[in-house]
């Protein structure tokens, strides 16, 4: 017999209430138990219901499952000790986080500006174009380029090829 699809609402007919209360209730324990022990791992449920006068409880061991919910209230509150941040200390995480992003921002516009500089004075542009501040900025971005440009060449050229492709160039 195929399973029909259930809508998710309350169940008017008390009796049918009841039935699909307890059978819940039982594939809950029982997936419950199936988890702790595929799993291997702590596990417990605690079932209030309107239709039994206790609890329904798994496992059944009392003692089991105050060790559970005790072991679960010290990990509770070890972690939230570890995690508790306030709103201030936050704030401050966040602007670190930032203000760490706007640098990073900022040099990557900075080296991008070097390279256009680069790429004008390649193309024919005049030396003298070049503001004097950026000179600094323009000398460490070619050195960059490079190194990056030796690096590919040593690797293509092999584990033999450790000298610089031009040794009249001095890097450091």
């Amino acid at each position: 017999m195929a399973r029909k699809k259930v809508k998710l609402q309350f169940i008017e007919n008390d009796t049918a209430r009841k039935v699909t209360y307890k059978k819940r209730v039982r594939g809950l324990l029982k997936k419950t138990q199936e988890l702790s022990i595929l799993c291997d791992v702590n596990a417990c449920a605690i079932v209030y219901g309107q239709y039994s006068e206790a609890p329904e409880i798994w496992p059944s061991m009392d003692g089991e499952v105050r060790r559970v919910v005790t072991e679960y209230r010290q990990k509770l509150d070890i972690d939230q000790s570890q995690r508790k941040l306030t709103q201030e200390d936050f704030l401050k995480q966040s602007l670190t986080k930032s203000e760490e992003k706007f640098q990073r921002l900022q040099r990557r516009n900075r080296e991008l500006a070097m390279e256009n500089v680069m790429c004008d004075l390649l193309c024919g542009e005049p030396v003298e174009r070049v503001v004097y501040g950026d000179v600094g900025d323009l000398i460490w971005v070619i050195e960059d380029r490079l190194r990056t440009y030796q690096h590919r060449l040593g690797v293509l050229e092999g584990p033999n090829a450790n000298a610089p492709a031009n040794p009249n160039i001095d890097l450091n």
